[in-house]
């Protein structure tokens, strides 16, 4: 969305020395040069109150290296506002480190669009945040973080440093859509509250910030540069709608679901599941090829309700020898026996992996995926039960192989995309199977390598997706992870937790899940659990509940028959609500 969309707009602003009044039918906000110091909705209930004077900044810089600049606030800064229109005003700030535009404005709904951009002499500028501080208290965030949470904003398990970070670490912003799901955020107390969400058509980079070191009650609304950040002196072009409403957060998040839907062209998305997808009841995740557990579902429920995901099917051990898909002679066998006992089986793919000794990797190199402040070369290698960094050096990166390790490349690139389908189908079409899981595709991040064929490394997972789609007959494609961009070509996504996606993280216990991402997509893609779901420890029977809060299918990752044959009480909760 860009702030001039759409019909005529409802309210007005005023501007007064650097103060900015709006008044919309639904909100009333006071902007102090870029800081928002009161908003209030409708009733006058304030939502948001600050003093100018009081840190954070309104508006911050990020630079490569993880060097966060505020504007505004030297003793050099200077910060204007002018009018625009009866509905448009620009906040103009200079400061040592840069210069920034607020621009201010409200939509034909009445909500209170806010767009910062800006622009240095120093190169590596990564992004502009707008930072939103004195949220009031009794407003829990709302947030689709791992399917979705309701936090008091100040809870440590939500809490981010103001920094810049790489991929894969929690103490930074929330990272779109690889850990912040959906670009919407909601402020919930016990009736009403307010939500600011970007309607981004665009799939620009953006991240969330939770807390700020100079007010725990802050939220940081960033706009991302597309790397390579060597160059970049300019940030923004991003769209920030702030909305109030009334009753639960279902109504701020229905607002922003029918905005999903008719930019992805819903009814088409949703003609591409098959038709059996709705009937599955029960899935086992990362079943081994042992028949006994076939039939052990099989006494408690109908196999056409259940849905298998694989492995351990190939010729080669698991993630070694990616992309090579040829079946074993065991995983074949199960595999075929699953199916003529009416089983859903999606055997296990990968959507970005390559081993460097493969024979197609000479050709594909110049697409492995670089981080985006390091540029160092993306992948992972697992040595002795411990992950250790990925080879940089052209010898070592061939020259391991006895161990596993695996590149990452950029799926923007067709010609990883086309080798990658075709042995899909292939193998596909030999299993007979109903339908493919491919994993990592929750991987998708800002990078230094960002726009291959124009393409995003979110935007290439996208297009991966809606080839699979294209495979014969209606094919169920599953995924890991679940966000607004793979929902749309995913039947099934393995869901992760609130950053414990192999173990509980610390106070874990205190998460408050809410189904906020079966909401916005669940008629889309159903997920599933992931792992960790064995249901013998008190923390994998609280995993197991907090997937049912999430809405997630009834799932287990189990070793034996035995487990279903002899439950747990927590596996005895799964298979009832299953059976049920």
């Amino acid at each position: 969305m860009t702030a001039n969309d759409g019909p005529p707009a409802v309210g007005s602003i005023t501007v007064d020395g650097i103060a900015i009044h709006v008044a919309t039918p639904r909100l009333t906000a006071r902007f102090e040069g870029p800081k928002l110091i009161a908003l209030n909705d409708a009733r006058g209930k304030p939502l948001v109150a600050r003093d100018p004077a009081a840190s954070p900044a309104g508006l911050e810089l990020l630079f490569a290296g993880g060097d966060l600049q505020p504007l505004g606030v030297s003793r050099y800064a200077r910060i204007s506002a002018v009018a625009v229109s009866a509905t448009v005003a620009h906040v103009h700030v200079s400061d040592t480190e840069g210069d920034a535009t607020l621009r201010i404005s409200v939509d034909a709904e009445g909500r209170l669009v806010v767009e910062p951009s800006a622009y240095t002499a120093r190169q590596g500028l990564a992004g502009v945040r707008w930072n939103v501080a004195g949220i009031q208290p009794g407003l829990d965030l709302v947030a689709p973080l791992w399917q979705g949470c309701r936090m008091p904003l100040e809870h440590p398990l939500l809490a981010t440093a103001a920094a810049f970070d790489q991929p894969f670490s929690w103490s930074a912003a929330y990272e779109w859509p690889f850990m912040w799901e959906a670009a919407l955020a909601i402020l919930q107390a016990s009736h009403g509250g307010w939500s600011v969400s970007a309607h981004d058509a665009r799939h620009a980079p953006k991240r969330l910030s939770v807390g700020h070191p100079d007010d725990p009650r802050t939220l940081g609304f960033e706009a991302q540069v597309h790397g390579p950040l060597h160059d970049s002196t300019a940030a923004g072009s991003l769209a920030w709608l702030i909305d109030t409403h009334a009753g639960g957060w279902e109504a701020a998040a229905g607002v922003y679901r029918d905005w999903l839907r008719d930019s992805h062209d819903h009814d088409h998305l949703l003609a591409l599941r098959p038709d059996w997808a709705g009937d599955i009841r029960f899935t086992l995740q990362w079943c081994p090829c042992d028949a006994q557990i076939l039939d052990a579902v099989a006494r408690l429920m109908d196999p056409r309700h259940v849905l298998i995901h694989v492995p351990n099917w190939r010729a080669d051990r698991y993630d070694e020898n990616y992309p090579e898909y040829v079946p074993g002679s065991q995983g074949q066998a199960f595999i075929a026996y699953a199916v003529e006992r009416g089983f859903r089986v999606l055997p296990h793919f990968n959507y970005f992996a390559i081993d460097p000794n493969h024979p197609a990797f000479s050709r594909l190199m110049p697409y492995v995926m670089r981080a985006l402040d390091t540029q160092r070369l993306m992948g992972w290698r697992w040595v002795e039960g411990e992950w250790v960094a990925f080879p940089q050096g052209h010898t070592l990166l061939r020259g391991l192989r006895d161990e596993k390790t695996m590149a990452y490349i950029h799926t923007g690139a067709s010609a990883w995309r086309r080798l990658l389908v075709e042995r899909i189908a292939a193998a596909a079409a030999d299993l007979a199977v109903p339908g493919v899981f491919v994993d990592q595709t929750l991987c998708t991040w800002n990078l230094d390598n960002a726009l291959v064929e124009t393409l995003s490394s979110a935007e290439g997972m996208v297009a991966l997706t809606r080839e699979l789609c294209d495979l014969d007959g209606v094919p169920a494609v599953g995924g890991e992870g679940l966000n607004e961009l793979s929902a749309q070509y995913q039947t099934f996504a393995q869901a992760h937790l609130f950053k414990s996606h192999h173990t509980n993280t610390e106070r874990f216990e205190e998460l408050n899940p809410v189904p906020l991402g079966r909401f916005l997509y669940g008629d889309l893609c159903r997920t599933m659990g992931y792992a960790g779901l064995g249901g013998d420890t008190p923390e994998s029977a609280l995993r197991l509940e907090v997937h049912e809060k999430l809405g997630a299918l009834p799932s287990l990752t189990i070793r034996s028959a035995g487990q279903l044959e002899h439950p747990t009480p927590a596996v005895r909760r799964v298979l009832d609500r299953a059976i049920g």
